[in-house]
């Protein structure tokens, strides 16, 4: 199942979100499982398997991490996803220091909202650069370099979500 076929989108890094969007719930209107409770248990079991793959793929292609890791597999190339936490020494570095600049932020006794939505605006540009750079490299196919760029997109989001919490 490719699921870019799936949603009759581009095999690319970079989609169109609003027809993924558009797509995903066309689909799951034709194949939710409460459509189907009279029908018989091998087709119920059967739209309830499509339905799964629905929701699964849109898991993977809306979330650009998840999308690139994807891509990657099509392109015959399967990255462990904790080999990827240790395969950019330099980012790893990096990444510890915005993860404490993060600690600091959290424990301040007075926390000042600029500060943190900064911090944020930072990660997030830093987020929009790895998945330019991933989008270009695919073009390219530089796939030590997708790699490289997506281990720093894994550590970022990561970064975004505790920042979120």
């Amino acid at each position: 199942m490719n699921y870019f076929t799936l949603f009759t989108l581009p095999k690319k890094f970079r989609i169109n979100k609003d027809l993924l969007n558009k797509n995903f719930y066309k689909l799951q209107l034709k194949f939710h499982p409460d459509l189907f409770i009279n029908e018989s248990d091998s087709k119920k079991k059967w739209v309830l398997k499509k339905s799964i793959q629905i929701n699964k793929g849109y898991k993977i292609l809306k979330n650009s991490f998840n999308r690139s890791m994807y891509l990657l597999f099509l392109n015959g190339i399967k990255v462990d996803e904790e080999k990827l936490l240790s395969h950019n020494q330099y980012f790893l570095k990096k990444y510890f220091f915005l993860h404490e600049e993060l600690e600091i932020l959290k424990k301040t006794n007075n926390p000042n909202i600029i500060c943190f939505n900064n911090f944020l605006k930072k990660i997030e540009n830093e987020i929009k650069d790895c998945e330019n750079m991933i989008n270009n490299e695919f073009h390219n196919k530089n796939w030590n370099a997708i790699i490289s760029a997506t281990s720093q997109l894994l550590f970022l989001k990561r970064i975004k979500g505790k920042l979120k919490k």
